[in-house]
């Protein structure tokens, strides 16, 4: 026994039998001037702090010995130093100087593209620095990430929605779920979709028509259903992107397809004015570091507006977008620091009424964001606990989508009782102008504490950290605002919509907790690194253990190897876990005079309460290996993943019937119909309602291949090449169910919907992309081209089966079929010939051209442009089975941006 008592001693006390090593330097920029305020970091011993007045910096670690380390330092508008130092020889105590230099296009090298890099997030992860951003003259989040892996350059489009999906080529509702899946982490805090409700009844309507669209343009507005939309987050103020597709570490939860880590500029910075201009659209913003006085830290402001014009000439279309805020970060000593956020956004998505058009449809979409949120860092380096990290945000919002068209029919009897019984209805006039709204409060509050702590194991120095994180979503708008005398659909399928307040609806709560460890073995005197975690979570009840891993092991100096594995979730929002309501309006007695005031219309109501309390959260299981290479004049990686998703949030139709009773009536001199119930009961069958489920399923697999050549100096010139091969496999689980024809209804056959297994979708696609970065740093001058190569997108859809393997009667019982026997008189009719596979083929592989250049003037003023298709390339294709044309490239699109320093 006192063997192991011995044993849990050492363990816990093995950082007293080694040597303190001392790292110290000191941070200056161009001019030697000492800066202040640097975050320095020892990533591999997990290790913060922040420059003095005089530029000083200084770790203590705990070591017998150190041949190298990593050491980083970054300030807002410096060149990041990112180095391993090798140590000569064995000592306690290292000083090394640094300057960092302004961030300019004189530097003798500038990072304007995307990099694949292993990371401590990620064996994937892929990075976006702050030259790289500005060279993407990015009106939103999405501009930038067209450059990832899969993605094609694209011209400037804000007329729509922009949804991301990572490491997927799924569709429908599958892609919606990939989307919704990725986390969007900014400052520490995660933004997310789950209190957005803006959809009318998903029972009426299915989850495909709930959400309101603009049919002028064809366009939807809302993303109720799918991720965050990216042209809402500006990116003149971001210092910093890191994109994990791959396995994100257990601090992050609530996702299920990757993360996209976001760093805003934080610190003392140059006023910066930034206009561009493409097609129709205009961006300004305006962003200032201040240093303030004494010891009150730095304040960081920005605005930013945008106006995006479908059409110029006619302004009917229009996308506005406002944004603003202030960041105040405050270093209490060299190892506390905090900063506060406060920021405001509005966007106003509209679609004006066409005087000329009769029918007077319009659309828009208005959203008004506030948030606040606070950060605070705490480096303490005891014994026990070496940091802490706390953070918490709340944003609040409001919602407003509406929609209108003026209707020209005959007159429609109308229901409007919110409760099932019987009653009487009334009668809608022919001409009116019918109105969808939607207005919604979503608040979120998210927060999120971490802890560090080091211990040995023997030689072995691990690297703990652990914390738990809890998010709250709730929506007290008014709700769907719908109007029983304007209504847009009248008994669709017996079905209309009612009111549906939001205030009333509890809120969704989502709590998690972590455990990881980072460390370092020795195999084969090589290093193997170990990111290991394990994550619970509990989503809408549900517990789930989450473990995941990354692990690299260095073959030799320049080839690595690595691998990963890991489990996530993520929750139904409110939108799939509180739907409304579904109201069946079935007609007893219909008798209309012509005279409203002497009509009758007689009708029973079924209202239908949906429970989605047992939805599961949606789920993905994802496997990568890969291999990295390291040389002195390019660097190489390949990465091969296995990403299956379960559990995904679909909607499907369920059948049943209800019995109404009879009812019969007369007419005396003219008047008002009497009626009177006969004691008999008619069925009512074939009603379908639309139900939320857990039937999304998807297989992701594929391969991604970085290669980046360093600049070459007789062409001044460096090569980065990505490529990406994808092959999805999806369907939804949800059976195909399909409706007998009339004439075999009417004949009172048994069997009135046959059921099938549901089709699986197969879809492959494999692009690559080639960039040159021309860069001259003593013209101040970048010239980037951009060659995208699509050599594969296809789709197949699998047949159906000629026979079901099921079948439901009127009132919505279930009956197996084990052998379908054509001649049973209960089933044979649903016999059907069976669907063929189809397919739609790219019909020849593709490419196009696209160019920015920037030109820096005394390293104050930056002019840029670019171009779209440079050389207007043509991809058109004429199908001459369906008599289609097809064009798989935008015409040339040309855009400039000039950005001002002072």
């Amino acid at each position: 026994m006192n063997k192991y008592l011995y044993f849990l001693f050492f363990v816990l006390n093995s950082h007293a039998i080694l040597a303190q090593i001392s790292i110290q330097g000191k941070i200056t920029d161009h001019k030697q001037v000492p800066l202040e305020y640097v975050t320095v970091r020892l990533p591999d011993f997990d290790r913060i702090t922040y420059t003095d007045k005089g530029g000083l910096f200084s770790f203590i670690i705990d070591a017998k010995e150190i041949k190298s380390f990593k050491l980083q330092a970054n300030m807002v508008g410096k060149e990041k130093f990112d180095k391993t130092i090798s140590v000569g020889s064995v000592t306690q105590k290292f000083y090394v100087p640094i300057t960092l230099l302004d961030l300019n296009l004189s530097l003798n090298e500038v990072q304007v593209s995307a990099v694949q890099k292993t990371t401590n997030l990620s064996n994937s992860s892929v990075l976006f620095d702050r030259q790289a951003i500005e060279q993407a003259q990015a009106f939103s989040l999405a501009d930038i990430l067209n450059g990832l892996p899969g993605k094609l350059y694209s011209p400037v489009d804000l007329q729509s929605p922009k949804n991301l999906t990572l490491r997927s080529e799924a569709s429908g509702n599958a892609a919606n779920n990939n989307a919704m899946g990725i986390a969007i982490i900014i400052d520490g805090l995660a933004q997310n979709n789950n209190a957005n409700m803006q959809a009318k009844n998903v029972g009426t309507y299915g989850l495909g028509n709930s959400t309101i669209t603009d049919r002028t343009n064809n366009v939807g507005y809302d993303v109720t259903f799918g991720g965050l939309d990216l042209r809402e987050i500006p990116a003149d103020n971001i210092e910093s992107i890191e994109v994990i597709s791959g396995v994100a570490p257990a601090q992050y939860g609530d996702l299920t397809d990757g993360a996209i880590i976001i760093n805003r500029q934080a610190g003392k910075t140059p006023f910066m004015f930034n206009t561009r201009i493409n097609n129709g659209s205009t961006n300004f913003s305006l962003t200032k570091g201040f240093k303030l006085p004494e010891k009150y830290g730095f304040l960081n402001t920005n605005i930013n507006y945008l106006v995006s014009n479908d059409d110029p000439r006619d302004n009917m279309k229009k996308y506005n977008r406002v944004s603003g805020g202030i960041m105040h970060t405050i270093y209490f000593n060299h190892h506390i620091k905090n900063t506060i956020s406060l920021d405001y956004s509005e966007k106003l998505d509209d679609a004006k009424r066409d005087p000329d058009d009769g029918t007077e449809k319009m659309a828009y979409s208005k959203n008004r964001r506030f948030a606040i949120s606070n950060r605070l860092s705490w480096q303490l380096n005891s014994k026990v606990i070496k940091s802490i990290s706390l953070n918490a945000g709340l944003d609040m919002g409001f919602q407003d989508s509406y929609s209108q068209w003026y209707l020209n029919g005959n007159v429609k009897p109308m229901a409007n009782k919110d409760t099932t019984g019987v009653y009487e209805g009334y009668y809608l006039p022919g001409n009116y102008l019918a109105v969808d709204q939607v207005v919604g409060k979503p608040k979120n509050f998210n927060g999120n504490i971490s802890f560090s702590s080091h211990f040995n194991v023997g030689e072995i120095k691990h690297i703990l950290s652990y914390g738990a994180s809890i998010s709250i979503a709730s929506n007290k708008g008014k709700g769907v605002l719908f109007d029983p005398e304007r209504p847009r659909f009248i008994s669709q399928g017996y079905k209309n919509e009612r009111p549906y307040d939001f205030e009333l609806l509890p809120d969704l709560i989502n709590s998690g907790i972590y455990l990881e460890d980072r460390f370092n073995i020795k195999v084969f005197n090589r290093n193997l690194r170990f990111n290991a975690g394990l994550r619970y979570d509990i989503q809408n009840g549900y517990g789930t253990l989450q473990p995941r891993i990354n692990a690299n092991y260095s073959i030799s100096k320049n080839l690595s190897f690595n691998a990963a594995y890991g489990i996530a979730t993520k929750a139904p929002t409110m939108a799939y876990r509180y739907p409304g309501p579904t109201y069946f309006d079935l007609p007893i007695l219909n008798v209309y005079t012509g005279d409203v005031r002497n009509s009758l219309f007689l009708v029973y109501t079924y209202k239908y309460l949906p429970d989605n309390s047992s939805l599961k959260p949606s789920q993905s299981n994802q496997a990568e290996i890969g291999l990295s290479y390291s040389h002195p004049l390019f660097n190489a990686s390949v990465n091969g993943y296995l990403k299956n998703n379960k559990n995904g949030f679909a909607g499907q139709s369920q059948y049943f019937g209800i019995m109404v009773p009879d009812y019969t009536y007369n007419i005396t001199n003219n008047q008002k119909p009497v009626y009177q119930p006969t004691g008999t009961y008619t069925l009512k069958g074939g009603l379908a309602n639309s139900v939320i489920t857990n039937n999304v399923s998807s297989s992701n697999n594929g391969i991604e291949l970085f290669i980046s050549v360093k600049k070459i100096t007789a062409i001044q010139t460096s090569f980065s090449f990505n490529s990406s091969y994808t092959y999805s496999s999806f369907y939804n689980s949800n059976e195909l169910i399909a409706k007998a024809s009339d004439a075999d209804i009417l004949a009172n056959k048994k069997a009135w919907y046959a059921i099938y297994d549901a089709r699986e979708s197969i879809n492959k696609a494999f692009t690559y992309k080639l960039n040159s970065d021309t860069h001259i740093p003593k013209l101040g001058l970048v010239v980037s081209l951009y060659f995208d190569f699509v050599w594969l997108k296809n789709q197949l859809i699998k047949g159906d089966n000629a026979y079901p393997k099921a079948y439901l009667d009127s009132y919505g019982n279930r009956y197996p079929i084990d052998n379908f026997d054509p001649n049973n008189p209960d089933y044979g009719h649903l016999t059907r010939s069976a669907d063929l596979e189809t397919q739609a083929k790219l019909p020849f592989s593709y490419a196009n051209v696209s160019m920015r250049l920037a030109k820096e003037l005394k390293n104050n003023i930056r002019f840029s442009v670019n171009a779209y298709n440079v050389f207007n390339l043509k991809a058109n294709y004429y199908d001459p089975k369906n008599n289609k044309s097809y064009s798989y490239l935008n015409p040339l699109s040309i855009g400039a941006e000039l950005s001002i320093k002072f």
